[in-house]
């Protein structure tokens, strides 16, 4: 069983943490930068093997009813970002 402790306060909300939202596991990415100064979002990734595959964004209102909750003790790893690896090659 997880423990679980409710999120109120944004300033809690760390890419390093797993996070439960409507009983699926997410982690934290960063706040929409394309949302209002005057309601502001913050945008969540599944993890991987989950069923649900989209990011969702989250409101201040969501957070402050405790509708997500911190799993203690679980750590998100950090998303590996893929770089290619280019050989440039003259004809000449």
């Amino acid at each position: 069983m997880q423990r679980l402790e409710p999120i109120f306060d944004t300033s809690q909300v760390s890419t390093t943490k797993v996070y439960q939202i409507k009983g699926k596991l997410y982690r934290y990415l960063h706040q929409d930068p394309y949302c209002r100064s005057d309601h502001p979002q913050w945008i969540f990734e599944p993890l991987s093997g989950q069923k649900s595959k989209a990011s969702i964004k989250v409101n201040i209102n969501k957070i402050r009813s405790g509708c997500i909750s911190e799993v203690v003790g679980a750590v998100a790893s950090p998303r590996l970002e893929a770089t290619p690896r280019a050989i440039q090659q003259s004809l000449f």
